[in-house]
């Protein structure tokens, strides 16, 4: 067994002589891994996928994946920019889902939302929840920093950015598990008004839909908005997003009733400066000498993103959807 720490946990991997491995795909990989891991060491990648894609590390992805019927679930597209070496990365990334554990050991790797998240878990040593949501995603953050060392190419570069919001959107459907009851309150899936929001909570006078974005909120926020009660809900890291005055105000007319943005770092400049977006926020208007923004009912436009689930509990709360109004929101 060897250990590799990460802040306080310790994430612990057993000997491949210790374990059963699915094929001999699995056992090659898990071998090339744990016999890089430094006992005691600080998890962060050890090996390049890159590495594994020119063989250099000795070793034929697809033929061993090949000899062991390993199928990947899903292929890259046959317009992928370097088609030969993100297959490779799908087949990383698709042993990963059987350690999920090691999948931060790995550079020059595109992710997957739900293997990302798990990952995270296991470095925090607990699964995610209304309580500690935003560190997971402070963890997945902090190892996409260290993934890649080379420019990205235009597939890589296109599935980082839809992996980014399918993060969002995953952890913020983990707050909201316990809420959801496909009647009252349901991620919406219908194509045909996917584009007003993610989320939406039965209300009068308007339902409340929610936009969920990750981490920057930029022009793709307001598309959300069509003059309807909204919510804007992501990890922002741009306080100035949120300060301009033009900006405010489009938010205003486009229907947001309140701009969630996070109350913990979600940046490695927020933990060196010890800040926050929505401190940095509250800080801006204060200078000013201004109150913070509000919505068209009177109450904050600009709210801490940990306050997110109480609000939405409150009008869950309310049983009536014909008391459930979003005029005091």
């Amino acid at each position: 067994m060897k250990k590799l720490n990460y802040a306080k946990h310790s994430i612990k991997f057993l000997a491949p002589d210790e374990l059963e491995f699915e094929s001999g795909f699995h056992k090659t990989l898990y071998e090339l891994v744990f016999n890089r891991i430094v006992d005691g060491g600080e998890y962060a990648p050890i090996v390049d996928v890159d590495e594994i894609f020119d063989e250099s590390l000795g070793i034929d992805l697809p033929a061993v994946a090949e000899a062991a019927d390993i199928k990947l679930k899903k292929k890259p597209s046959k317009k992928a920019t370097n088609r030969s070496r993100l297959t490779v990365q799908f087949y990383v990334r698709q042993f990963c889902e059987a350690f999920p554990a090691m999948l931060g050991l790995f550079q020059n790797l595109v992710g997957q939302s739900d293997l990302a998240i798990k990952n995270a878990e296991i470095l925090i040593g607990k699964e995610c929840d209304g309580s500690n949501f935003i560190l997971v995603k402070q963890v997945i953050d902090d190892l996409n920093a260290q993934v890649w060392k080379r420019e990205l190419d235009k597939s890589e570069t296109q599935s980082g950015v839809s992996t980014l919001g399918s993060i969002s959107e995953e952890l913020l459907s983990r707050v909201f598990e316990s809420m959801l009851d496909e009647h009252n309150f349901f991620k919406v899936a219908a194509s045909q008004v996917k584009s007003y929001g993610d989320f939406v909570l039965m209300c009068l006078p308007n339902n409340l839909w929610i936009s969920v974005k990750s981490n920057f909120a930029r022009e793709r926020l307001l598309a959300s908005g069509y003059s309807n009660d909204i919510l804007g809900v992501g990890f922002f890291q741009d306080y100035e997003e949120f300060t301009s005055q033009v900006r405010v105000r489009n938010f205003q007319r486009a229907g947001f009733l309140a701009m969630y943005c996070p109350d913990v770092a979600v940046s490695p400049k927020q933990v060196e400066e010890d800040t926050n977006t929505y401190k940095q926020v509250c800080d801006f208007y204060e200078k000013k000498g201004s109150i913070l923004p509000l919505n068209i009912n009177g109450k904050p436009l600009i709210r801490p993103l940990t306050s997110l689930r109480d609000d939405l509990q409150k009008l869950l709360d309310v049983k009536d959807v014909q008391r459930r109004f979003t005029v005091d929101f």
